[in-house]
């Protein structure tokens, strides 16, 4: 049988994709909850041939390679229709809390740290304002 379907790759979850998918704890599979893409395994360097995805499974804390960090294959991961942007506040007040909190192996949280900053300057209406508007906004 030949299915025409195309498999997931790295390159279909980019950095700050959320995502549905099941963390791996001491050899067994837990059940899906949401996580966010941090990049590709190895880094932004091998985007264009990673086979993995890193992610950070931010109900489960904050980021902490092993535990909340897991690189995972495209096709366990399941793209969510919610953005950084339009996410739930609280959840989304959850992971810039936790991006403080936690740390990333090597420097792999950059691009993710860089996509939640830009997420934050949309949902307060930052990021199209001019910068002298935005040095005024914070004035009281």
């Amino acid at each position: 049988m030949v299915t025409t379907d195309k498999k997931p790759t790295v390159q279909d979850f980019p950095t700050a994709t959320l995502v549905l998918a099941g963390p791996w704890f001491r050899g067994h599979q837990l059940d899906t909850r949401p996580a966010v893409v941090v990049g590709p395994f190895g880094g932004p360097e091998f985007a264009d041939e990673a086979t993995m995805a890193v992610v950070w499974f931010f109900t489960l804390g904050a980021p902490e390679p092993g535990d909340s960090v897991q690189a995972m294959f495209p096709h366990e991961l399941t793209p969510l229709d919610d953005t950084l942007t339009t996410m739930n506040q609280d959840v989304f007040r959850d992971i810039v809390c936790g991006l403080r909190r936690g740390r990333f192996a090597y420097d792999d949280g950059d691009a993710l740290r860089a996509a939640v900053r830009q997420a934050w300057r949309e949902r307060t209406g930052l990021a199209d304002a001019d910068p002298a508007a935005r040095h005024t906004l914070h004035r009281s």
